[in-house]
């Protein structure tokens, strides 16, 4: 038998859920989850057989919860002083969702080196490297931001970003946003109290060059951030 512990902080409630969520869907695994007065731990488990492929998918939902939940913390937290609107979520998200590639190889690494999985302590000790590499990208930001000489926030975002890498076709219907490019869905992770802003980071992180609306109908500060993103194409 196969086992490992995942623990976190109660405060990190939209993670817990997340992992929770993730968790019930992998196959061979069994889990049962305990709390303390600050922490909480999921015991997960399954037999050696299954061993390799359960603890890779264990590892990728972790692997979101660094680079998607506790990245975007950390952004919101860096420029706290901005209004959590369409154009500044596009800021912050492209920021969230900038270099992944690289920063999974690091994660998996530690991953792949650690007893256990207590996420918030691995953030702040064997991952400091990146969060570094984050304090320095939300120094640019704000940099930029203040002296005004950046442009308009979406040219912030593409300066520090760039539009490298942009080459998927998407497709937003009123159910699903679709990956067209690759064939499948998008997972539309539920980070903010805004449905809308939830679908400006799943966008921009699938690297689109296109976007195609299908019967879907959208705010007017949310079609106008999709127009800087990508094309936009109503169908």
């Amino acid at each position: 038998m196969w086992s490992n512990v995942i623990s976190i902080d109660k405060g990190f409630r939209r993670e817990i859920e997340f992992i929770l969520g993730k968790l019930k869907n992998i196959r061979h695994l069994s889990y049962a989850v305990e709390e303390s007065r600050d922490r909480v731990f999921v015991y997960i488990a399954s037999v050696c057989e299954m061993q390799e492929e359960v603890e890779a998918q264990v590892r990728d939902v972790l692997q979101t919860v660094f680079l998607v939940f506790l990245k975007l913390r950390f952004f919101l937290s860096s420029l706290q002083n901005m209004d959590l609107n369409h154009a500044n979520c596009a800021l912050i998200c492209s920021l969230v969702h900038f270099d992944t590639e690289y920063e999974k190889n690091i994660i998996g690494r530690v991953l792949g080196e650690t007893i256990d999985y207590a996420i918030d302590g691995l953030l702040n000790f064997r991952l400091r490297p990146l969060m570094e590499n984050w304090e320095e990208l939300a120094a640019l930001a704000t940099r930029l931001i203040s002296s005004g000489s950046g442009g308009d926030i979406y040219d912030i975002a593409s300066f520090i970003t760039g539009t490298d890498g942009a080459k998927n076709r998407l497709a937003l219907t009123r159910d699903a946003l679709l990956n067209l490019t690759v064939r499948r869905p998008v997972e539309v992770i539920d980070l903010f109290d805004k449905p809308e802003l939830n679908l400006i980071s799943a966008i921009i992180r699938e690297h689109p060059c296109e976007i195609l609306l299908r019967g879907v109908s959208l705010s007017a500060p949310m079609n106008n951030t999709l127009k800087h993103i990508a094309r936009v194409v109503v169908e």
